[in-house]
């Protein structure tokens, strides 16, 4: 017979959201959070965008929902002009089911952290069921491919990812 300290003992452990991270996503307004995250996305992402990359984002909205923080980003490619649209929700200020989206990625602070940090890979988060997926599954499945093919130092300012890293490797 299994025992509960045997069920508990292999129960993942939880993963805890920064203090900084927290507060920045309940102070800061959406539009800055907002004007922040499309101005870094498209100036990080604007070889990829040129090249075509991310033209399977062009008139589509993917959904990406922190489960742990009132935040949700819509992100779609605006195709003439080859820019990240990004419009950012707080989930008090409208319900997450009203939003219309193609696809959703929703996982915890945390998973998104360790994803963004190279820590761990989408297929990974997925699997754990860390990471999950709503709405056009082809959507989810290529921006989750795509992301594991970035090199995320690349993307980050280095004093970020350093941060980042630092915090990732003491988590659980």
């Amino acid at each position: 017979m299994i025992s509960l300290h045997d069920i508990l003992k292999h129960k993942a452990q939880l993963f805890f959201t920064p203090k900084w991270l927290t507060r920045v996503t309940h102070i800061a307004p959406t539009t800055s959070i907002n004007w922040l995250v499309t101005q870094h996305l498209n100036k990080v992402f604007e070889a990829h965008t040129a090249e075509g990359e991310l033209d399977f984002l062009a008139d589509k909205q993917l959904c990406i929902e922190v489960s742990n923080l009132p935040l949700t980003l819509l992100i779609s490619l605006e195709p003439t002009s080859k820019k990240l649209q990004v419009y950012t929700i707080k989930q008090d200020q409208l319900p997450v089911k009203s939003i219309k989206y193609d696809g959703k990625l929703t996982g915890s602070s945390d998973t998104f952290l360790c994803l963004i940090s190279g820590k761990h890979d989408p297929d990974t988060l997925f699997f754990s069921r860390k990471l999950t997926i709503q709405g056009d599954t082809e959507l989810c499945l290529t921006v989750k491919n795509w992301l594991d093919t970035q090199e995320p130092h690349n993307s980050l300012p280095t004093w970020l990812f350093n941060e980042l890293t630092h915090y990732i490797e003491t988590l659980p």
